[in-house]
C-alpha cells in the first residue's frame, strides 16, 4: 500500500468517526440549553 492510500483511508476514518461525535456534541448543547 502506498502512503497516499493510507493517508486517504486515515482521513476517511477520521471523517466517519467525527460524524457521530459532532452530532452528539450538538445534541448535548441542545440538551443543556
Amino acid at each position: 500500500m502506498s502512503l497516499e492510500i493510507i493517508a486517504q483511508l486515515a482521513i476517511l476514518a477520521l471523517v466517519v468517526a467525527s460524524g457521530p461525535l459532532v452530532i452528539a456534541l450538538l445534541a448535548a448543547r441542545r440538551g443543556n440549553l
